[in-house]
């Protein structure tokens, strides 16, 4: 266990956003992050992700919304 979380380093928003191929703003915004619930680490002033987490976050996220379609925290018809 101690080793596997020893090799998931910790990648920047750029990185992120085009290894999950999501928009940057994701991951930017810290209002859109919390609305989303994506995991990250405050270090200091810089915020981080861990793509293992992310992979799990957005699993979890595919899932909500096949249940609950019209719930679409990215914005409705005015946004």
């Amino acid at each position: 266990m101690a080793a596997d979380f020893a090799e998931d380093f910790l990648v920047t928003a750029e990185q992120a956003s085009a290894a999950l191929n999501l928009p940057l703003y994701y991951f930017i915004d810290a209002r859109k992050r919390t609305d989303l619930g994506i995991p990250y680490y405050s270090i200091n002033r810089m915020v981080r992700y861990r793509i293992r987490e992310l992979h799990k976050w957005q699993v979890r996220y595919a899932a909500e919304q096949v249940k609950h379609p019209d719930a679409s925290p990215a914005g409705g018809a005015h946004a």
